[in-house]
């Protein structure tokens, strides 16, 4: 049924306005003479999408900047899962008449089952059964492949949303039901076999896993792989580390105990201050915790992000009531009972808790590897192929970060999930390099947004008011901008993003020039 919306005339020429038709909010887009009208909100978190970055006839979502096709609704970029819905368009008499079918929510899936093709002899591997796994085996249906699709990983669960572990699912906003990505049936749907089992090695010349796991195959050669093993836990080297209320939050398992263990506990030390350490104590004192953060940094994220930055996110953390003892080492474990009582700290001073959260970094997966495994990760070329027929993504993956001249790793969930979209072009036989943006967010009593790369700096510009927690910190190298961070509604980081996908490394000059205001500069 057609729906009259609007005038033409009150739709500018990069607008992007929110109406509804039919009970479905739209988002319309005008090029031209030529009017746009998908979904209005984000597939990810449902994000409103009007109030997106524009480059062209794309989107920018502003909240976890995933990116679609203004024209086809498609699902450019991660994260999330589906596409917009795309409505039917015509100009008659200077209104905007769309059609909206009858039940629709705007959202359409990430890729169809009809896409899905069979009959092919290869088999097509995926290490892994994350966000990164998943991405590649989505792909891989989208652009035709029609051999089998084997994502082998010892989690049980369906690939569920990892970043949620540490944010909203610890603070009791979400349940288990609500992280999933994809459900066991929508993957068996689609032809993806899933085995339950580890991988315990890649031999790459053979072209060939080593699986271990009860019902498991022992052996599986394929054509390709791909493998996003993805990252434990470090531990310390202490004693107690293994009492029952010493906790770690990488998986869903852990993520279970750790909430169901601190619905009984008041006093929880958390040892490390890295981003799961520190959204776990925002979590948890938001549920009325005492909560307690042991680091031996100086200040939360100093040497990431500058002392100004992390100071402001540091006096957030205490205002809010966690106390942060800054420069403490852990020297022991106390534990009696089978029970950890307190952390003894370099000097002597005890703090004492119910529960203990071990958060002092990820260890990358690599012993799969073998000789692949250098320098604590694994050498990929640009189209991610780390040996013929092997390609590797996300937290294993040392890949050539464009613009910068240099190799990295990069443990955030949306660049393993590009991994694993552009993994999937490439084991097609597609040869372009890798030039996705890096982005990821945190969340500590509100957003925090960080775009591009920086391995270090020599200047922070800061615009915006750093007290008041809305800002954003432009990181300086060479004179060019190679990250900016962005908090509250200073936040500029989708502006940034959305200039770095054509430089990816702006002139700091030019964005000075500009009143350090990204969007004057896009497109040019």
């Amino acid at each position: 049924m057609q729906h009259d919306v609007l005038s033409l005339d009150e739709l500018g020429a990069d607008e992007l306005k929110e109406v509804e038709a039919n009970g479905v909010k739209l988002l319309l887009a005008r090029d031209g003479d030529r009017v746009f009208a998908t979904g209005a909100t984000c597939t990810h978190k449902g994000a409103p999408l009007k109030n997106g970055t524009r480059i062209g006839n794309r989107v920018i979502c502003p909240w976890h900047h995933a990116m679609f096709d203004l024209e086809s609704g498609f699902h450019c970029e991660p994260p999330g899962q589906g596409c917009l819905a795309r409505f039917e368009t015509r100009i008659e008499n200077g209104r905007i008449l769309v059609e909206v079918p009858e039940d629709t929510d705007g959202h359409r899936p990430e890729v169809e089952v009809s896409e899905r093709r069979t009959g092919g002899s290869k088999v097509f591997a995926i290490v892994g059964t994350g966000a990164a796994a998943l991405a590649c085996a989505q792909e891989l249906v989208r652009r035709g492949f029609d051999g089998r699709i084997v994502m082998i990983g010892k989690e049980d669960a369906p690939p569920y949303d990892r970043t949620d572990l540490s944010k909203a699912y610890l603070q009791g906003k979400k349940g288990k039901d609500d992280l999933p990505l994809a459900t066991r049936e929508a993957l068996s749907d689609l032809g993806i076999e899933r085995v339950h089992g580890t991988v315990a090695a890649i031999d790459a010349a053979e072209k060939m896993l080593k699986i271990e796991g009860s019902g498991a195959p022992s052996e599986l050669r394929y054509d390709a792989c791909f493998a996003a093993p993805g990252s434990g836990s470090s531990m310390l080297p202490l004693d107690n580390t293994d009492m029952p209320n010493v906790m770690t939050l990488r998986s869903l398992k852990d993520g279970e105990a750790l909430r169901q263990a601190s619905e009984d506990e008041k006093e929880i030390v958390i040892i490390g201050s890295g981003f799961i350490g520190m959204e776990a104590a925002a979590a948890l004192v938001q549920r009325d915790k005492t909560v307690t953060v042991v680091t031996p940094e100086e200040a939360p994220f100093a040497k990431k992000w500058g002392e100004e930055v992390a100071g402001q996110i540091a006096d957030q953390h205490r205002e809010k009531g966690v106390t942060l003892k800054t420069g403490a080492k852990v020297e022991a474990i106390e534990a009696t009972d089978g029970m950890a009582i307190a952390v003894r700290l370099e000097g002597g001073e005890r703090v004492q808790a119910g529960l203990f959260v071990l958060a002092v970094g990820a260890k990358p997966n690599l012993e799969i590897f073998g000789d692949l495994a250098k320098d604590g990760g694994v050498s990929v070329d640009g189209t991610l192929k780390a040996a013929e027929g092997l390609w590797a993504g996300g937290d294993v993956a040392s890949f050539p970060l464009p613009g910068r001249g240099y190799a990295t790793r990069i443990e955030h969930w949306r660049v393993a999930e590009q991994h694993g979209r552009h993994a999937a072009g490439a084991m097609l036989g597609e040869a372009e390099p890798f030039a996705g943006i890096p982005f990821f967010w945190s969340a500590q009593y509100g957003p925090i947004h960080y775009v591009g790369h920086a391995k270090d700096f020599d200047d922070i510009h800061i615009e915006g008011d750093l007290g008041e927690g809305s800002y954003t910190a432009y990181y300086v190298k060479d004179s060019k901008v190679v990250a900016g961070l962005g908090r509250g509604k200073a936040d500029k980081t989708a502006e940034l993003h959305a200039l770095m996908l054509s430089q990816p490394t702006p002139s700091a000059a030019s964005l000075k020039d500009a009143g350090w205001d990204p969007s004057a500069l896009i497109g040019r």
